[in-house]
């Protein structure tokens, strides 16, 4: 019965009634209808046809997953391979159309045969020892050899199966990879023959340059030497535009790479903005995910700031979250861009000076999604803001996905410079909370907080911490130990945290005699009520009665 309801599922109950059935009979012919005996058999019939019912039920159901299991592997536009470890190699237990096509064999003469007579035994060693490690692989690129020797890229993906077995898909991109070869071929030929013509049209250029000033020095003539320098200014455009197409060449080359702002920012040529001139980088543990000209982008911002900002006296750079994204501003307190101005800017050839141009910065910007206005206000200052997408950005040492930078050498400036103030990286918040012992013993957490401390001859004496809430930025820990008390490092660690920070709303609890201090940076008293619940939870023990904790909540306002 058991054997019929399975090997026949459709006709299962048909054949447990027929045997539970013949089985009654039997018993009836024996010992009578009335006898004990008769009933339970009759129970035992009925039990037979529910059991039969059952495993007819169960194998019906394992035959339409085997039937679609197998349409699957038979019909996929994937090469499919079911493989089985035997003797510590791996064997072809199965194998559909797709990779028969692709590895360029009959079906019946792959069964059996060694992964090894279509794929290299070291791919095969490294890409099995690491289904061991991992269980899984995904999109691997491996080689596969058809017997006429052609080689074939294929994108391999690899799950384990009990009983030593493995599931193996394969997809043909070999076209692809000839494609992307023969791309990359065709652009290293254009390059060339593209810095050919710009080493010839730059020593053009310098000719006529050189001519038009030998000209100049021996015509005496004033209408000739105004024609003459209209041909000079003219060579200069030109070499500019040469110097334009040289950079933008070079544009999306190379693959996008994280980038370490601050490193970045590094790069740009400061020597220009001398004394008087202050240029401050709050980007310490930011990366982001773009072209490698990116780097050029953020010192052009900068240098363009130094070069142009008559009354420039600041420059700084900063961040801040928006809705998923990120905001990167590079911002001076010069005398702004007219708001008519604003867009123009970044058209082509909008600048009067050689160099990278505010165009191709977009353009740069452009290849990893992200965008760059202007928003500064007229009078106050230019600020450039660029806009980069959720997943293109990430604070080193905040997850898993975003590894801690090392530790930094010994700063420069800690060498007879004088105090001075920057972000802690995550691997510094130890030294963080080794100061805040006597502070309520505080811990920094690098996935909510940003710590900023002043340094005096190499050590940090004064710390600030700004810790991120679902619902806003809070503003604690700044201490100075009582040892470096009176020498303004809580102002340089309090400055250092607005100006890094001060793109959003910050609330803090100040103690009462502090609410003056906190009022030089911006900050005002409010209501209890006014804090964002995460805050305000911190001191709930008050019941609503801060003041009697002599505590005083305070808000500073977003800088505009």
């Amino acid at each position: 019965m058991v054997i019929g309801a399975y090997r026949f599922p459709r006709q299962g109950v048909a054949i447990s009634a027929g045997i539970g059935g013949g089985y009654l009979l039997l018993v009836l012919l024996i010992s009578g209808i009335g006898s004990p005996l008769f009933i339970e058999a009759l129970i035992r019939a009925c039990v037979m046809v529910l059991i039969g019912w059952l495993i007819a039920m169960l194998s019906g159901r394992l035959r339409e997953k085997e039937d679609l299991y197998r349409g699957l592997f038979d019909n996929s536009e994937a090469g499919s391979i079911l493989a089985r470890e035997m003797e510590g190699r791996w064997v072809v237990e199965e194998v559909n159309w797709n990779a028969a096509r692709l590895l360029g064999r009959e079906i019946a003469s792959l069964r059996g045969a060694p992964l090894s007579t279509f794929l290299s035994e070291d791919v095969e060693q490294a890409l099995f020892r690491r289904l061991s490690a991992e269980g899984r692989i995904y999109a691997e690129q491996a080689v596969v050899t058809t017997p006429d020797g052609s080689e074939h890229h294929i994108l391999v993906s690899i799950a384990a199966l009990p009983g030593n077995r493995a599931i193996i898909t394969g997809v043909d991109i070999t076209g692809m990879v000839n494609a992307e070869e023969a791309l990359r071929t065709a652009n290293e030929k254009l390059s060339y023959l593209a810095r050919i013509s710009s080493d010839h049209l730059h020593r053009t250029v310098n000719e006529i340059i050189e001519t038009v000033d030998e000209a100049s020095a021996k015509c005496e003539d004033s209408r000739t030497i105004g024609f003459l320098e209209k041909v000079r200014g003219m060579a200069w455009t030109l070499a500019r535009q040469i110097f334009l197409t040289e950079t933008y060449q070079d544009l999306g080359a190379s693959p996008p790479e994280w980038i370490r702002v601050q490193e970045a920012l590094r790069q740009a040529d400061t020597t220009g903005a001398g004394e008087h001139i202050s240029v401050r980088f709050w980007a310490e543990r930011l990366e982001v995910y773009a072209d490698p000209l990116f780097r050029d982008v953020m010192s052009h911002l900068v240098e363009n700031a130094i070069r142009h900002g008559v009354t420039v006296r600041n420059i700084i750079v900063s961040y801040r979250e928006a809705q998923g994204d990120l905001e990167v501003f590079v911002e001076d307190d010069g005398c702004g861009i007219p708001d008519e101005k604003k867009e123009s800017i970044f058209e082509y050839d909008a600048g009067r000076h050689a160099g990278l141009g505010l165009f191709i910065c977009r353009q740069i910007l452009s290849v990893t999604g992200m965008s760059i206005s202007e928003v500064g206000r007229p009078g106050k200052g230019a600020r450039f803001a660029i806009r980069i997408p959720d997943g293109n950005w990430r604070i080193e040492g905040a997850s898993e996905d975003a590894p801690p930078f090392p530790l930094p050498a010994p700063d420069a400036q800690s060498r007879g410079k004088g105090a001075f103030a920057r972000e802690l990286l995550s691997a510094e918040f130890p030294v963080a909370n080794e100061l805040w012992v006597d502070y309520h013993q505080t811990k920094g957490d690098p996935a909510t907080d940003r710590i900023f401390a002043a340094f005096a001859e190499g050590a940090a004496v004064s710390l600030a911490r700004c810790r991120r809430h679902p619902d806003g930025l809070e503003v604690d820990a700044v201490f100075t130990p009582v040892a470096h008390r009176g020498h303004g490092y809580a102002h340089l660690t309090v400055g250092a945290l607005v100006e890094a920070c001060g793109h959003e709303p910050l609330y803090m609890h100040s103690v009462l005699n502090l609410t003056e201090f906190y009022g030089r940076y911006g900050f005002v008293e409010i209501r209890e009520d006014a804090l964002p619940p995460t805050i305000r939870e911190r001191f709930a023990f008050a019941g609503g009665q801060l003041e009697g904790a002599n505590v005083q909540p305070m808000k500073r306002e977003p800088s505009e």
